[in-house]
C-alpha cells in the first residue's frame, strides 16, 4: 500500500502585479497569434481574469517550494465580473479560452488578493 499526501503550499509570494482593463489583457493575450488562432488560455476566478508566471525550478526556488511557499514572477489581471469560457478578439478572430479556475483555494485567494488591490474594482464601488 503506498501512502498517498497531499500538502498544500502555505503561502504564495507574488513578486510583480500589473493590472489592466479586460480588454487590454484579452488583446496582450492574443499578441503573436496569427489571424483565427487559439491563444493560450487565461484564468478565471471569482470576478478575476488573470494570467501569472512562475518561478523557474533553480535549487533555491525547489527548496522554498518544498517548505511550502510558491512564488510566482508576475500576475497580470484585469475585473472581470462574469465568467465567459471563451472570448474571440473581434478584429483578428483570435478566440482566447479562459478556464474557471474557482474551485482552486490558492486561485480563490489570489483572485480575492487582486480585487483587493484592483484601481478599477475600487473606481467602481466609490460610483
Amino acid at each position: 500500500m503506498v501512502k498517498v499526501t497531499i500538502k498544500p503550499y502555505d503561502e504564495l509570494i507574488i513578486h510583480e502585479v500589473m493590472e489592466y482593463k479586460a480588454e487590454d489583457l484579452i488583446e496582450l493575450q492574443g499578441l503573436g497569434q496569427r489571424a483565427g488562432a487559439l491563444a493560450p488560455p487565461l484564468n478565471w476566478a471569482d470576478g478575476v481574469l488573470f494570467s501569472f508566471h512562475g518561478m523557474p525550478h533553480i535549487s533555491i526556488i525547489v527548496k522554498e517550494m518544498l517548505e511550502g511557499r510558491l512564488h510566482w514572477i508576475s500576475v497580470t489581471f484585469a475585473i472581470f465580473p462574469v465568467y465567459q469560457n471563451l472570448i474571440a478578439i473581434k478584429e483578428t478572430n483570435i478566440k482566447v479560452p479562459i478556464i474557471d479556475v474557482s474551485s482552486n483555494k490558492i486561485f480563490k485567494e489570489v483572485a480575492k488578493t487582486l480585487k483587493q488591490l484592483s484601481k478599477e474594482s475600487k473606481s467602481n464601488n466609490s460610483q
